[in-house]
């Protein structure tokens, strides 16, 4: 299958070259033997955008191995996901103890979201373990021979498995022994039954003599989150910001999904953290403001400059959303940052000018002649140090 992958990679005109990992990620975990990554290097001149190549390897991946689940994410931010414990942007979160509901209403949300414009790379969260086959003792031949159940299972382990009898010195080394049976004649289930086993008294019999083969089919991979069971739906946004993509989501959900009281839904992912950082982040903008008047107020010993200054530091704020508006930015952690930033910006300002009016009235000068003297002398050093923090953030 990954070779199909590869060709695909190989007829991209945009792609420079590529490695393939299989059984390993960048992941901080251990990676399965049946996960691995490609890590894609575009050319730097190429006449697409790594969108409309992404957009292209999705279509011919899933269209050449529909039975493979194929995401997309950018090396960057995949380290970043997995740093914050957030693989993807979008993680629905269904919590209910019971195992077949969250199975059932896993797929609901899945094909739910998946229809959604813009919502890529979906995965329902269902991990299936393979099927397996479970040897039951028949304890009348066991005790017929001499054995006990686990006397038996240790004897097929012995043989499947193998048994350290020796080792082997090379160097300052010791190398391990392993004596054990010949893969072929335990890997099927025809010769695993016929397998020969040996009791402790003597007797020669078959595994199939011994014990009864049961089939058991794959049981669903779980996972907890504070001790509640959960299933997570996991999808990414493409062409479409986080906050938009997650409104129209929500909406669809409430819609087409409908959960009974014991099982809840909850969001996840980047989003999650996107949230918890705007809140952290107004807390602080709120604090800083409280303090930048405080302090204020023990400088200038008077409660009206500071409140002046303090209302021009709030008034940037309009600035900045017109500037967001102008230039099409969505309202981000990095935006948000931008603007405490500018008003911080704004107060030295403030305080560079109402010092010097405070310095000119206290010569004799009228507060309005005081102003204009202010702003002309303040002139240069307050473009000075905008245009530094402006370069600066740049």
């Amino acid at each position: 299958m990954l070779r199909h992958v590869e060709q695909i990679l190989n007829d991209t005109p945009e792609v420079e070259g590529f490695s393939r990992r299989t059984g390993a990620r960048l992941a901080l975990a251990i990676a399965e033997a049946n996960t691995g990554d490609f890590l894609v290097k575009l050319k730097r001149k190429r006449d697409r955008n790594t969108e409309a190549v992404i957009e292209e390897l999705r279509a011919k991946c899933n269209e050449a191995e529909p039975a493979v689940s194929f995401e997309f994410p950018g090396v960057l931010g995949d380290l970043i996901g997995d740093l914050t414990w957030s693989p993807k942007p979008v993680e629905i979160k269904i919590f209910s103890t019971d195992t077949a509901l969250l199975k059932q209403k896993a797929e609901e949300v899945a094909k739910t979201i998946e229809a959604i414009p813009g919502v890529v790379d979906v995965e329902d969260g269902l991990v299936v373990a393979g099927p397996s086959m479970r040897l039951k003792a028949d304890l009348a031949v066991a005790a017929r021979i001499g054995m006990t159940p686990r006397m038996l299972g240790t004897e097929i382990q012995s043989t499947m498995l193998g048994t350290i009898s020796s080792y082997v010195l090379q160097g300052d080394r010791t190398y391990n022994v392993r004596v054990l049976s010949a893969p072929e004649s335990h890997l099927r289930e025809q010769t695993l039954a016929t397998m020969p086993i040996h009791s402790r008294t003597g007797a020669k019999l078959t595994v199939r003599d011994a014990a009864q083969i049961e089939h058991e089919p794959g049981l669903l991979e779980m996972h907890r989150e504070d001790l509640r069971q959960l299933v997570a739906v996991s999808a990414r946004f493409e062409g479409v910001d986080l906050g938009h993509g997650m409104t129209t989501l929500k909406q669809e959900l409430a819609k087409s999904v409908t959960l009974p009281p014991e099982a809840t839904i909850e969001f996840g992912g980047l989003y999650q953290q996107q949230q918890e950082s705007f809140r952290n982040l107004t807390f602080v903008l709120i604090a800083a403001l409280v303090l930048v008047y405080v302090v204020l107020i023990l400088e200038f010993r008077t409660f009206l400059a500071p409140l002046a200054i303090w209302m021009g530091a709030l008034l940037a704020l309009v600035g900045v959303v017109g500037g967001l508006w102008i230039t099409g930015t969505t309202l981000n952690i990095v935006s948000i940052l931008g603007a405490i930033i500018a008003m911080g910006i704004v107060h030295k300002n403030g305080i560079l000018m109402f010092d010097y009016v405070e310095h000119m009235r206290a010569q004799g000068l009228p507060l309005k002649e005081a102003m204009v003297q202010s702003g002309r002398r303040r002139l240069r050093p307050v473009l000075m140090t905008s245009l530094t923090a402006l370069l600066g953030l740049l």
